[in-house]
């Protein structure tokens, strides 16, 4: 073997060892990109793999309005984001459209060249484009949206090797997608009919109407202001429009009484919490909820019901909804009495700090319903 095949035994060698370490990149990207069914989270773990394995200054997707027949920025990243994600590109508007309409990738190296990029977007955000690298998002046949990865950061400009990188990524990157999209369907239409359970449980009682979702709204803004992660705010919201399921089995009578109750007639109401547990129980999807939902009527010193636990034993969802749960009962009418003002129920929560309500729970709803009444023109 001459010195000129040794040459070219070693260049094909070399060219073998960047597609091999390319392909081991794109697995890996795929695995990230598959690594979660939040959307938020999938699709910025797939802009920040694009524009590392492509080298490019930015990235989005734009995804596809069927109704209004536009496309719109659901995510980018880069200096920006956020303005673009207020922009809607009309039908055949912007490279994006081309590539959707036409279903093939696009490079194009110099946009004040062509005359299909939409000199629009950069005048509303400011942002100067040079490079575009489109690619069509596809699942089943149908385009979705596209993957863009904007400005080459180092080279003459984008090259097929960018665009197999892209292509590559871009089915799965699709399926994904479409995977935590049928996920949020499922999700929403849930959350519905829970929803619609609580107004029915509501509806037992004229003076609780409105209650669950009240509570729900509470105890969402105690879970964020203690800064929970957005799935555990999701998990205290179900419990909360949840917590007074068991009351589906205590008479109208009883829930609707203007005088005192009896002895007997308030272990019935005291029932409630387990009873809706055991309602739950059966659904394997809420059993992380469940423990709320028995255990909302606690008290933080530990002379709650049902099973008397007390301090950080109680679980805490469970604390945030019983912060949230007696705040509307106080500020509700009641058959029995007419509703406090909201400082004085909010000074009563606060007088039973580490008694009745964990005291953590209590700051951060004071806290965000503050923040709240501010948003709201209240204050």
């Amino acid at each position: 073997m001459n010195s000129l095949e040794i040459d070219k035994l070693l260049a094909r060698i070399d060219e073998l060892k960047n597609t091999i370490q390319e392909q081991e990149q794109i697995i890996k990207s795929i695995e990230l990109i598959n690594s979660s069914i939040d959307l938020e989270v999938l699709l910025n773990n797939l802009m920040n793999t694009v524009s590392t394995l492509v080298n490019s200054e930015a990235a989005s997707i734009l995804l596809m309005d069927e109704e209004r027949k536009q496309l719109y920025f659901f995510t980018a990243i880069g200096e920006k984001k956020d303005e673009l994600k207020k922009i809607y590109l009309e039908e055949g508007e912007g490279i994006a459209w081309w590539v959707s309409l036409h279903g093939k990738p696009l490079i194009v190296n110099d946009v004040t060249k062509d005359n299909r990029f939409a000199k629009r977007v950069d005048s509303i955000t400011g942002f100067v484009t040079r490079s575009i690298l489109c690619v069509p998002l596809t699942i089943e046949g149908k385009i979705i949206g596209v993957i863009e990865a904007v400005n080459k950061k180092e080279g003459e400009g984008f090259a097929e090797k960018d665009v197999r990188i892209l292509t590559s990524l871009s089915y799965s990157a699709a399926l994904a997608i479409h995977k935590s999209q049928l996920y949020q369907n499922l999700n929403d239409l849930f959350l519905g009919t829970v929803r619609a359970l609580s107004s029915a449980i509501d509806a037992k009682d004229p003076y609780t109407h409105g209650h669950s979702s009240r509570v729900s709204k509470y105890s969402v803004m105690i879970a964020e202001e203690l800064g929970l992660p957005k799935k555990e705010v999701k998990r205290v919201e179900l419990a909360a429009l949840l917590h007074d399921i068991g009351k589906i089995g205590i008479s109208e009578k009883i829930l609707q009484k203007e005088g005192t109750l009896t002895e007997e007639e308030f272990e019935q109401i005291k029932r409630h919490p387990v009873v809706g547990a055991e309602i739950l129980s059966p659904i394997s999807q809420l059993s992380d909820v469940i423990p709320a939902i028995r255990h909302h009527q606690e008290r933080y010193d530990g002379n709650g019901y049902p099973s008397r636990l007390w301090n950080d034993n109680i679980p805490l969802y469970a604390r945030i909804i019983s912060v949230a749960d007696a705040f509307d009962a106080m500020t509700s009418d009641r058959p029995y009495r007419k509703h406090f003002p909201e400082e004085v129920a909010l000074k009563e929560i606060e007088l039973n700090k580490g008694l009745q309500f964990d005291p953590l729970c209590v700051e951060a709803f004071i806290k965000a319903y503050s923040k709240w009444k501010r948003k709201e023109g209240k204050l």
